[in-house]
């Protein structure tokens, strides 16, 4: 295999390439790390320092490069770092909404070109599964295919009560114990040769000792979980892009509180109607209906309370949702 076949490059990225209006003497670099103000870009010829533009720093937040990303390069000399020019169409975008200043959010991408991500949870006081469901409704907005990871699996006397809440989201999941290198086999097929994973969720769940666990070495500090709250505290500081012995990729992310949904196209709006014709009664509202199916997925956190809120208003007499779109995110 060619070092850009070992980064994920395929036919499909060679014919975006080939379409692309790319300057003579780029070449395709892939984004292995994010710090504040520089990039390490991966190709062919190995890792290397890359700088942002200014013409380009200050065009769309979805148009800056974010780990994961394919990139159109260039450099003047070899002893000089390369500048990124513009970012290759993406296959799957990962994003949040964030304060965008006042009531409208703005979306803030935070890795590209995914094919799965391992939502990282513990059956312990970290176990949320209104916020699991937020996480995976996330996921599979980007494109992505979402699987959950219960690791520290050791901390449950039984792990049934947490194995089935989580499978009722209809995801994969499996348990681990990272420090002990304990299930990881169960995650082999999801790192092929080529294929990205990433891992999100709150400190202190183990992220950065399961990547160390699937690297087979101490790439990324660890830390402990306070006492007094039980909450971890954040090891990961930039987002990295690991090559894998089985020959994928791994993104470790730095912890979150919390997601809020970011939902361009409508498609959260589009499940509720999907979960509406389930219900009950034909003209459910879906506020105290025994029967409702869009009230079962809030309370196995499919869906958000607030999303349910604004579904309501788009659908208040005189109004539709379909062809909306959510005014503000999904999540708290």
């Amino acid at each position: 295999m060619t070092a850009l076949e070992q980064l994920g490059w395929t036919p499909q990225w060679q014919a975006t390439w080939d379409a692309a209006a790319v300057p003579a003497g780029a070449v395709p670099g892939r984004v292995v790390r994010v710090e504040r103000l520089s990039y390490q870009l991966a190709a062919a010829g190995g890792t290397h320092e890359a700088v942002l533009p200014g013409g380009v720093r200050h065009k769309g937040q979805t148009e800056i490069p974010v780990i994961g990303d394919w990139t159109v390069a260039v450099r003047d000399a070899e002893d000089q770092p390369y500048r990124i020019l513009s970012v290759l169409p993406r296959q799957t975008t990962f994003s949040r909404a964030v304060s965008g200043g006042g009531r409208v959010p703005a979306q803030q991408v935070m890795a590209a070109n995914v094919d799965t991500v391992f939502v990282v949870t513990a059956p312990d006081e970290d176990f949320d599964l209104a916020r699991l469901g937020r996480y995976v409704t996330a996921v599979r907005l980007s494109g992505a295919q979402p699987v959950v990871l219960l690791n520290k699996a050791d901390l449950a006397r039984d792990l049934r009560p947490y194995t089935a809440e989580a499978e009722a989201l209809d995801v994969p999941v499996h348990a681990v114990q990272a420090r002990a290198a304990g299930g990881l086999e169960a995650l082999e097929p999801y790192l092929g040769t080529g294929q990205t994973v990433a891992l999100i969720g709150s400190s202190g769940v183990g992220k950065s000792t399961l990547t160390n666990a699937l690297l087979g070495r101490a790439a990324t500090p660890t830390g402990e979980v306070r006492e007094l709250d039980n909450q971890g505290r954040h090891t990961t500081t930039w987002r990295t892009l690991y090559p894998l012995p089985s020959g994928g990729l791994l993104i470790d992310n730095p912890g979150l509180r919390d997601i809020a949904i970011w939902d361009e196209t409508g498609e959260a709006f589009a499940r509720i109607e999907e979960l509406a014709a389930q219900c009950r009664f034909s003209r459910c509202t879906h506020t105290s209906e025994p029967g409702c199916a869009v009230l079962r997925a809030m309370q196995r956190g499919e869906i958000s309370e607030e999303l349910l809120e604004e579904y309501r208003e788009f659908t208040a007499p005189g109004r539709s949702a379909k062809g909306k779109r959510p005014k503000r995110a999904g999540g708290r």
